[in-house]
């Protein structure tokens, strides 16, 4: 092809035709500009279309993550909510608004109430891999991009009550630790070898239990703590169904 154009120019140039031959070399120039914009445009359609491929992988794993930190979430806020309530009605019991139920009940709410802690560990895999490699800006769906920074920042700093519920749960057990034995659930009991305590021993250890001001003012602590990550995870899987919602749609399209 070259040496196509070439002859020409030499034909033009031979038969002295300034004229024909300026108007040759624009035409020429004009191809070449034509041949570069078009290699220019098949070069940026290849690009985008590598990244729109990588942008979709990203979305899918994303998505597998989202599905799988509601999965665990939904599952601990149902427990999360039993503890509360269990906790809130020990609190009710020990300021006389609510009568002392049958022992097992209070058995129940100490071990699975008063003394429980419960924290889904949610799947941050995807997301961490997309800002360390620094490929944030592949997200191309801008409120999207927004949503994932929101929830994240949520999620890295809504959960620094752990060492606190901690404290107060050792605190707690402490306090309780001379009725502990008697107001052990029969089945814990029964998975190390121990046998039923008498109902004499329970009660003992249930009116001692009642008579720990400290005891009552740490679970009073704890519960207020335990509702305040409930509610935070409330708000997390209000905004992960919005997130899914919209990575469903740019999957879709």
């Amino acid at each position: 092809m070259i040496k196509f154009f070439r002859n020409i120019r030499k034909k033009l140039l031979a038969e002295g035709n300034k004229g024909k031959y300026l108007k040759y070399a624009i035409g020429e120039i004009v191809l070449v500009v034509i041949g570069i914009l078009i290699a220019l445009s098949i070069n940026n359609w290849n690009e985008e279309r590598k990244r729109t491929k990588q942008e979709q992988k990203i979305l899918i794993s994303l998505k597998s993550d989202f599905i799988e930190s509601k999965e665990r979430l939904h599952k601990t806020m149902i427990m999360q909510d039993l503890v509360i309530k269990r906790s809130s009605a020990l609190l009710k019991i020990f300021e006389n608004k609510s009568p002392i139920p049958v022992n097992d009940s209070i058995k129940v709410y100490l071990q699975y109430g008063a003394f429980s802690w419960y924290r889904a560990e949610l799947v941050t895999g995807a997301y961490d891999a997309l800002i360390n490699a620094g490929h944030s800006e592949l997200i191309s769906n801008e409120s999207l991009s927004k949503m994932l920074v929101a929830y994240f920042s949520i999620l890295k700093s809504g959960f620094e009550d752990q060492e606190t519920s901690m404290n107060l749960l050792n605190n707690m057990q402490i306090i309780a630790e001379p009725a502990l034995l008697a107001l052990s659930v029969p089945k814990l009991r029964g998975a190390i070898g121990l046998d039923a305590i008498s109902g004499l021993d329970e009660e003992e250890a249930i009116n001692f239990l009642f008579k720990q001001k400290a005891f009552f003012g740490h679970l009073y602590n704890k519960t207020l703590i335990e509702k305040l990550r409930f509610d935070i995870q409330q708000d997390l899987l209000v905004r992960m169904e919005d997130i899914l919602t919209i990575i469903n749609k740019e999957i879709s399209t």
